[in-house]
């Protein structure tokens, strides 16, 4: 991408996000959700909320099997664990549960960690159901989220409100959900992206790949992140990017219904970036991974890890967005 277009695109990621002020109480800056973590898998819910609150959330949220939460509560002492999705336990149950905690949140992730078991698909379903009727919520969808969204598409279709679904496939994810919309997976890279996101009701579609694509099929139009990355993909990689990606997507919600208009932070005089938001969460969050990608390649080389990452999202966070000050006073608990 141009120099020029991506500097403006970064300016436009920079204006999301809130200041630092003793005037936001404690969850304003970001509530954040992860569905995710079941028997096999406990790190990908961890790597997504921690990468979160690295890149700034204040609150972060993993809903989880039992024993998964047992194991991610061991991790760090920062995450606030649910383990409710027990299968011992009626769906009607859970979705009461998670009726609950949904409705703290800005964003939330579904996915990390979720597994391809029946009963994790269908509580899986039962958030994006909950998540349809809060119109001011947000969803990030990664992993065997996009599994779910593969079999039954309609869970993406039809929300009510401006555009607040992002996807994040990798490479075979996005192979499997275009042929399951019927469309030609070795058609031009170009317009794969916004024909996918088109047949899926307009979401927002991070193409992970060499350049990653970003579309929302409005008129055909990409966005094209080629910031350089690492040489080596770790796995949880993509769990770094859907916490940030959810992370910018909640700045930018609340920055235009006006949350942070009394910390000198007025929602955009155009109206119409509303709908834009997550084309910009996703833009940012992308030059953000790579840049982590590169620079714990750099760090660590062949021996990289996801946990290397983790430890340098907030230094590249600082490198891309700068370090705030904050706006007044002290601050407060």
């Amino acid at each position: 991408m141009a120099s020029k277009q991506h500097a403006h695109l970064l300016s436009l990621v920079r204006s999301m996000i809130p200041p630092l002020s003793p005037k936001l109480h404690k969850g304003q800056a970001g509530r954040i959700g992860v569905l995710g973590g079941s028997g096999d898998y406990s790190g990908a819910p961890y790597f997504s909320s921690m990468g979160a609150m690295r890149f700034g959330a204040d609150l972060a949220h993993v809903i989880c099997e039992p024993g998964a939460g047992a194991v991610i509560k061991t991790y760090s002492p920062d995450l606030i664990v649910h383990g409710i999705l027990d299968e011992s336990k009626s769906m009607e149950e859970i979705k009461e549960e998670l009726k609950g905690i949904l409705a703290r949140l800005h964003v939330l992730i579904v996915g990390p960690g979720l597994g391809r078991s029946q009963h994790m698909q269908n509580c899986a379903k039962v958030a994006f159901e909950i998540a349809k009727e809060n119109d001011q919520m947000g969803v990030v969808v990664d992993a065997d989220g996009l599994w779910l969204v593969q079999n039954e598409p309609q869970v993406v279709m039809d929300w009510p409100g401006v555009p607040r679904i992002i996807l994040t496939p990798n490479v075979m994810e996005f192979k499997r959900l275009c042929e399951k919309s019927q469309i030609d997976p070795s058609s031009s890279p170009e317009t794969l992206c916004p024909k996918l996101a088109s047949a899926l009701g307009n979401v927002t579609i991070i193409q992970k790949g060499s350049t990653d694509i970003i579309s929302n099929g409005g008129q055909g139009d990409i966005l094209e992140s080629d910031t350089e990355g690492g040489l080596k993909r770790v796995g949880g990689q993509g769990d770094i990017l859907s916490g940030s990606t959810g992370v910018l997507m909640a700045w930018g919600s609340e920055w235009v219904r006006g949350s942070y208009k009394h910390v000198g932070h007025p929602p955009p005089s155009d109206k119409g970036i509303a709908e834009n938001i997550p084309l910009l969460a996703a833009y940012g969050a992308s030059t953000f991974n790579r840049t982590v990608s590169k620079r714990g390649f750099e760090k660590r080389g062949r021996s990289m890890v996801t946990g290397d990452l983790v430890e340098l999202v907030g230094p590249v966070y600082e490198e891309l967005f700068g370090t705030p000050g904050e706006q007044e006073g002290k601050g407060k608990l």
